[in-house]
């Protein structure tokens, strides 16, 4: 009897592995999106999100309980504020309907995949390889594309490589998410040339939010003592020289060699001089709907002005700041959704997940003035989801830790 019932949990326990990774192999990637998109595979992205639910209801008997309370509580709390401002503010518009629909599916998806990431952290550890193995895909995706820059997309970005993400400043911040969640898994003589070579990933992408949070992040594992900090020191030392050495000379052949768009050629602008303030056209069009927004938010400080309210405008583009999207829509209260989330899935995180927390909540939080879209992009959410298990698990573990010593 005790051995058929073994043999059920070990079924299931690979069954899990398997769906975790496929998870992200699907979702992290981005490659659901990419074949849709491109053509390849006419089922939308929304199929492989019912796909994975279905999947995942043989985990509910026994996974459940390992859904932490204030991950539950911020879902539900998401859901009801969004609903409640659908109804009395918002204007009976098919936007409006449009939102309401993405947030419950962006719920939805985060609970699924955090069901599929519970309990075991065997289960964690070969879900973070699956994203190792990703990660330096996505770079090498990025570099071949630097090449040949209609690789992944016919169109082309001109330099600006995105790979499967299609848009660069999605590639990056994928980039440094990978990272934070894979370079523990290393030996520490391993961990300074993989940054480094996600480095080279994120700045190909030209995308100033993934670059700084790159950065911000690797300060984080130095502080933290992933990163062993002089030899941290003498790559940059190293790195430094060789630019130094190569200098302008360098840069204008690169240039000269390789099409690149109008686009890219400005953001190679503005990183040679970021105090010019015409040296790049998105930087202004962002300041332009970013204070825009801040105005919506100020006429009505407390209430806002129902969701959906920033997409009705006569803009082309949103507020690329998720902070002012939320503001925008419900007063005060929205500024305070993501970084709610970001706690509820890291609160009491201990052991080395508590450092690759600290790592993640950094960076989301500082991606958040970047991108409006943190919490309806797969690749970010089912981080959110990872995270949250992990938690969970290590929470479970140091109560272990601590019965057994008492």
């Amino acid at each position: 009897m005790n051995l058929s019932i073994n043999k059920k949990h070990n079924l299931l326990f690979y069954y899990q592995c398997a769906l975790a990774v496929g998870a992200i192999l699907t979702f992290f990637t981005e490659i659901s999106s990419y074949l849709y998109t491109s053509g390849i595979f006419s089922r939308p992205p929304l199929f492989w999100i019912v796909f994975f639910g279905l999947a995942s209801i043989p985990l509910l008997f026994s996974n459940i309980k390992y859904i932490s309370r204030s991950v539950i509580t911020w879902c539900f709390g998401f859901i009801f504020v969004s609903l409640l401002w659908f109804v009395l503010l918002s204007i009976p518009a098919e936007i409006a309907v449009e939102e309401l629909k993405k947030r419950i599916l962006s719920v939805i998806f985060i609970l699924i995949n955090i069901l599929i990431f519970s309990c075991n952290k065997n289960i964690h550890y070969l879900t973070r390889w699956a994203i190792f193995i990703t990660v330096l895909m996505a770079v090498f995706n990025n570099i071949y594309e630097f090449f040949n820059p209609i690789a992944f997309n016919s169109l082309g970005t001109g330099g600006r490589s995105a790979g499967f993400y299609l848009n660069p400043n999605s590639d990056g911040a994928a980039l440094v998410l990978g990272m934070i969640f894979s370079v523990s898994l290393l030996q520490p003589i391993y961990r300074l040339p993989f940054v480094s070579i996600i480095g080279i990933g994120v700045l190909l992408t030209f995308s100033r939010g993934a670059i700084l949070g790159w950065l911000v992040t690797v300060i984080i594992f130095t502080i933290t003592s992933i990163l062993n900090l002089h030899k941290l020191l003498y790559w940059v030392l190293g790195i430094g020289t060789v630019i130094i050495s190569f200098g302008s000379q360098w840069s204008e052949e690169i240039l000269q060699n390789f099409s690149l768009n109008q686009n890219s050629l400005e953001r190679i602008a503005w990183f040679q001089n970021i105090s010019t303030s015409d040296s790049e056209d998105s930087a202004d069009s962002r300041l332009e709907v970013a204070q825009l927004a801040w105005e919506l938010f100020t006429k009505h400080p407390f209430f806002g002005n129902g969701i959906g309210s920033t997409l009705t405008w006569n803009m082309e583009i949103s507020t690329h700041n998720i902070y002012l999207y939320y503001m925008a829509d419900h007063g005060i209260l929205g500024a305070f959704i993501l970084p709610l989330l970001v706690y509820a899935v890291t609160q009491h995180a201990h052991g080395e997940t508590k450092y690759i927390g600290l790592a993640f909540a950094a960076f989301i939080l500082l991606w958040g003035l970047f991108s409006h879209n943190v919490l309806e992009e797969r690749y970010i959410l089912i981080m959110f989801s990872l995270i949250a298990a992990m938690t969970a698990a290590s929470q479970l573990e140091q109560r272990f830790k601590v019965g057994n010593s008492s």
